[in-house]
């Protein structure tokens, strides 16, 4: 069997009680999980906000949805403040310890709730 592309982990979290708030919060994450993984940061971290107002609010919308470049690779963070759940993507074409990357991102969102899933990527297949 060849060797696979990458590795695209996928995490839903739900009951997220860190600082699921705080832009600073969530760079520090992102920069200790590029560390993680050994990658480097193509670029900065691409922050928009969804601030908290009528219409925003009225579609559950009101957070984060975060991007970072990674060589070959991304990051990409979606955070509904309101429900306080959080969607990651992590894919990689380097290795990828997924039990690592769980343990990080629950120690800086504290979840009460996780979903994780992996899929391992390769067009020649």
């Amino acid at each position: 069997m060849n060797k696979p592309f990458g590795s695209h982990l996928i995490i839903d979290a739900d009951c997220c009680e860190g600082k699921i708030t705080s832009k600073d919060h969530i760079q520090l994450f992102i920069n200790q999980l590029v560390e993680e993984m050994g990658m480097k940061k193509i670029g900065d971290t691409q922050f928009i906000y969804f601030e908290d107002n009528s219409y925003n609010r009225e579609r559950d919308i009101v957070g984060y949805s975060v991007f970072q470049c990674i060589s070959l690779s991304s990051i990409v963070i979606h955070i509904n403040e309101i429900s306080k759940t959080i969607y990651l993507d992590v894919f990689t074409c380097s290795s990828l310890n997924e039990s690592n990357v769980v343990l990080l991102f629950s120690d800086f969102f504290k979840p009460t709730k996780i979903k994780k899933q992996i899929i391992y990527r390769d067009a020649k297949r």
